[in-house]
């Protein structure tokens, strides 16, 4: 069972809402070999949080991306290779890429991975994907309209990838978008109807 609240925080320029969540948990017992729970708790420990949440994020990520991300096609690889391979395009060629590749695999990763293709199991691929490739993502309502802002620190190039790309995919599901970018992030504003 999950129960979700909302917080309504006006200021003089927007209304931004803010959401909280409370799931509902079970405990359950785990044996682990002796140097991974070592691991495990020295991590914690760093980022000043419990084992409880450190591990509840482990297998979050897992069930939310890991089980099923490289079956879909994604693949791990470095930051720095990535931006130099698309700093060798023009963006002519950075579109075309990041239209055919939404067409040929934008789709069937979703499917894949969440089971319909809608606009709920986007947005959950856009922040899964966001958060293992290691970018801020930040997201607010306003008038039923919802803004993503993500943070990739990638180079302009990229921002016109990932504009195609997100473009391509939800002008598939019907959703009205506008977009702008900078040289470091990427912003989708999704229109309601």
């Amino acid at each position: 069972m999950q129960c979700t609240a909302s917080i309504s925080v006006r200021s003089a320029y927007n209304i931004t809402m803010i959401k909280t969540r409370k799931v509902s948990s079970d405990s359950v017992t785990f044996r682990l070999n002796s140097s991974v729970l070592d691991k495990l708790s020295k991590r914690a420990d760093s980022q000043k949080t419990s084992l409880n949440v450190l591990v509840n994020q482990i297998m979050h990520s897992y069930v939310e991306w890991d089980a099923d991300s490289i079956k879909a096609g994604w693949i791990p690889t470095q930051r720095t290779i990535l931006t130099k391979l698309v700093d060798t395009l023009d963006e002519k060629t950075i579109s075309e890429v990041a239209k055919q590749a939404a067409k040929s695999s934008g789709k069937d990763s979703i499917l894949y991975m969440y089971g319909k293709y809608n606009l709920e199991n986007l947005l959950t691929n856009i922040r899964a994907s966001a958060q293992r490739s290691g970018f801020s993502i930040k997201e607010y309502e306003e008038n039923e309209n919802m803004e993503i802002v993500i943070q990739h620190e990638l180079g302009w190039k990229w921002s016109i990838f990932f504009k195609f790309y997100y473009q391509e995919i939800l002008h598939e599901i019907n959703q009205r978008v506008i977009f702008d970018y900078t040289d470091t992030s990427l912003v989708i504003n999704l229109m309601s109807e």
